[in-house]
């Protein structure tokens, strides 16, 4: 092969590459439309304080899902303009001297 042929072959499979990745990355961001759900339990025995976040550091938006999801046994779906961060990033609540198990299934 000459040097225009390796040059032709080269670009074609860069092309390939990058259109690979691209499709990879769109497939990736339509997966963050699945649906999560809080789940809140009352925790038994002590939790570690880097495990445990403070109800009052949650947003407005966030604390009224934390009471909806504490005051019933089933999964609340958490909305999509509601940062499910802080029931990811920490397993308990602590409100009011109580501390509460959090987890999010994501569906």
């Amino acid at each position: 092969m000459d040097c225009g042929s390796w040059l032709l072959a080269g670009c074609l499979l860069a092309l390939l590459v990058v259109g690979g990745g691209a499709a990879v990355t769109l497939t990736d961001q339509t997966a963050t439309d699945s649906t999560a759900t809080l789940i809140v339990r009352s925790a038994d025995g002590t939790a570690s304080a880097n495990e445990t976040v403070a109800v009052g550091a949650l947003t407005p938006a966030q604390r009224d899902l934390f009471e909806r999801a504490r005051n019933t046994t089933e999964p609340i779906d958490i909305p999509s303009d509601v940062s499910r961060d802080p029931f990811v990033e920490y397993w308990y609540v602590r409100d009011d001297n109580r501390t509460y198990e959090v987890a999010v299934a994501v569906s």
